[in-house]
């Protein structure tokens, strides 16, 4: 089996057209197969790429997100390699990029495509009530790893829709909290991380964050000991040595 590493970004359903029109700009330019998804407040936002491998689809977020059906968009996001002041330069994006993967967009900057990447819609009330959870999941390991060791990529998830809460889903027992309550916590990369215990009562846990300097129970800082576990077993399982420390 491979690997898929996730940003699973929380936001309200208000702001559920914002992300999407966001996501929408990230992607592939000039592709003829679009998504027509309809929003809570009845604006239509259109996203390129597929719905369940079909496009030309009108999909209703509403019951997508209920399960009627799962709620699956195909898409092909694409990424600009930078490298911020006090940030790695983005030697895992650029090394990704060729001939086939990058796109030159209409404001001129060069971009990077990370297809496919499958976006799923979930109902988040049970922590965060009137939100819903886009999870963003790579095809392959390859691009899993990519996900995890591109600068560029995590600053870009971090930003999303200004979204109350993103974490990376990296299959361990710990998930990296990139940002919440409107502060970016682990978007260095390589570098320190805050943790998310996914046997933490989610609420518990979200409550925890406000106060990143205080003993959690379910937030895990690199004192912890179990954070050298926890990037040991990363480093090992994503073959991405030092991508945290």
């Amino acid at each position: 089996m491979g690997i898929d590493y996730s940003y699973r970004v929380y936001v309200h359903r208000r702001d559920a057209g914002r992300l999407l029109r966001e996501v929408a700009a990230w992607c592939v330019p000039g592709r003829d197969e679009h998504t027509d998804v309809v929003l809570p407040d009845g604006a239509t936002v259109r996203l390129p790429g597929t719905y369940r491998f079909e496009a030309g689809r009108t999909v209703v977020l509403a019951d997508a997100v209920a399960g009627r059906p799962a709620a699956t968009f195909d898409l092909a996001p694409c990424f600009e390699p930078s490298s911020a002041p006090s940030f790695a330069p983005d030697d895992p994006l650029l090394g990704y990029a060729d001939d086939r993967t990058t796109h030159t967009f209409p404001d001129g900057t060069t971009r990077v495509a990370v297809a496919l990447t499958y976006l799923f819609v979930f109902d988040a009330g049970s922590l965060l009530p009137g939100h819903w959870l886009f999870d963003f999941t790579p095809a392959t390991s390859e691009q899993s790893r990519l996900f995890l060791a591109s600068p560029s990529i995590r600053r870009a998830f971090a930003g999303l829709a200004d979204a109350p809460l993103c974490l990376l889903d990296v299959e361990e027992r710990y998930r990296i909290v990139v940002t919440a309550h409107g502060r970016e916590i682990s978007t260095r990369v390589p570098g320190p991380c805050v943790l998310w215990d996914v046997m933490a009562p989610p609420a518990e846990a979200y409550r925890d964050l406000r106060d990143p300097t205080g003993r959690s129970r379910w937030i895990v800082g690199p004192g912890d000991p179990a954070y050298a576990e926890f990037a040991a077993d990363l480093a090992h399982h994503s073959e991405v040595p030092g991508t945290v420390r």
